[in-house]
């Protein structure tokens, strides 16, 4: 039996792409890095701030980091009404980046 070539591409090329999809949908297969293979929310713990993500939220880095959201907004000269929702990257401008706050977050941490 002989199969057509174009027929051979178009099944490999969806057998390729259903096992990648099953297995987004089974969650075995993550890579955006804000999910964990069960599901779960990734969100800094606060233990190290090189975990923190620009996906992440001032929300986010306050809870885990033991600081308002107001004292990062005064400090970064923020938008006064900048929300606990909104997304590091979305901030980024010249005086507020994800680097820098993470350098201010170690320097309130102490040596």
């Amino acid at each position: 039996m002989r199969l057509n070539p174009y027929v051979y591409g178009v099944l490999v090329l969806a057998l390729f792409l259903g096992s990648i999809g099953v297995a987004q949908s089974a969650g075995w297969w993550s890579t955006s890095g804000k999910v964990t293979a069960s599901g779960e929310r990734v969100a800094p713990t606060g233990a190290n701030v090189d975990e923190i993500k620009g996906w992440m939220t001032l929300g986010d880095v306050s809870k885990a980091y033991g600081v308002s959201v107001e004292a990062i907004v005064t400090e970064f000269k923020l938008p006064a009404d900048t929300t606990s929702a909104a997304q590091l990257k979305n901030l980024e401008s010249s005086t507020f980046s994800v680097t820098a706050l993470r350098d201010w977050l170690r320097q309130r941490s102490g040596p």
